[in-house]
C-alpha cells in the first residue's frame, strides 16, 4: 500500500490553521464581549447619582446701598460606591480617582471649572485651593470623610462629592432692600438664554489587592431648565456603568 505522505501532512496542517482560526475568534469574542459588558460581577458599583443645578452670587459686595455680585451656575455632584453583593470575596477600596477630565462647552461662555467639598463649614467654597486641576483622590478609611485635607471614603462604600461650575457669565445688581432669588432664574436677569455644556470623566476604584477598574461617566449640564424653574435635580439609580480592569 503506497502511504500519501503529503497528503497527511495537508490534512494536518488544515487542522491546525482551523484550529488556530477558531481560537482566535473566540479570543475576539471574549474580548469583545469584556470591551462592551466589563466585568460581569465587579466588587463595587455605583448605586446612585445625583446632579443638582441652580446658580448663585459670588463676591457679593455693598456699595451705597446697592449690592453687586458674580453670577455662577452651580452643579453639585454626589456619587454613591457600594459593595456589590453579588461579590464574594474580600474586597477593600484602596482608593477612588477621579481623572482623565474632557470639557465640551459647545459654544457656551463662561469657564467651566471643578471644586472639592471646601474645609469649612460651607460644603463649598470656590477658591483656588479648592480647585481640582487634574486628578480628584477620595482615599480609602473607615468612614467617608469631606471635610479634611485629605478626602476619604469608607473602604466597604460611601459618598464622593465635587462641584462642577461656570462662571464669568456676569455680574447683577439691586438695590438693598429689593428681594432677590438666589437660584437659577439669576442668569435671565444678567441675559442667558440658553446654558448647555458636558462633562466626560473616568471614575477608577482601586482595591488593596491593586485591581483597578475603571468607567466613564458623561453629565450633561445644567440638568433640567433652571432659567425657568431655578434649581433642578436629577436622581439616577439605575446607571448602567461599566467597570473593566486597567
Amino acid at each position: 500500500m503506497i502511504i500519501n505522505k503529503n497528503k497527511k501532512i495537508n490534512v494536518g496542517a488544515y487542522i491546525l490553521t482551523l484550529i488556530i482560526v477558531i481560537t482566535l475568534i473566540i479570543v475576539f469574542f471574549i474580548m469583545y464581549k469584556y470591551h462592551v459588558e466589563g466585568e460581569v460581577i465587579p466588587p463595587f458599583k455605583i448605586s446612585k447619582m445625583i446632579v443638582i443645578s441652580s446658580a448663585k452670587t459670588e463676591n457679593l459686595e455693598l456699595i451705597d446701598g446697592v449690592y453687586n455680585a458674580d453670577v455662577i451656575q452651580n452643579n453639585d455632584i454626589k456619587i454613591s460606591i457600594e459593595k456589590n453583593q453579588a461579590y464574594k470575596k474580600e474586597a477593600i477600596i484602596k482608593k477612588v480617582i477621579i481623572n482623565n477630565i474632557q470639557i465640551d462647552n459647545k459654544g457656551t461662555e463662561g469657564n467651566i471649572e471643578i471644586y472639592r467639598p471646601s474645609m469649612s463649614t460651607k460644603l463649598y467654597e470656590y477658591k483656588e485651593e479648592y480647585k481640582i486641576k487634574d486628578i480628584l483622590e477620595y482615599e480609602g478609611e473607615q468612614e467617608t470623610h469631606l471635610k479634611g485635607e485629605e478626602l476619604q471614603i469608607a473602604n466597604q462604600g460611601g459618598i464622593i462629592e465635587f462641584s462642577i461650575i461656570l462662571n464669568d457669565l456676569g455680574k447683577i445688581n439691586y438695590n438693598e432692600n429689593e428681594s432677590v432669588k438666589i437660584d437659577g432664574t439669576l442668569l435671565k436677569k444678567i441675559g442667558i438664554k440658553r446654558l448647555s455644556y458636558q462633562i466626560k470623566f473616568d471614575l477608577i476604584i482601586e482595591l488593596e489587592n491593586d485591581l483597578k477598574l475603571k468607567t466613564k461617566i458623561t453629565l450633561d449640564l445644567p440638568t433640567g431648565n433652571i432659567l425657568e424653574n431655578g434649581i433642578e435635580t436629577i436622581e439616577e439609580t439605575q446607571m448602567k456603568t461599566v467597570f473593566k480592569r486597567i
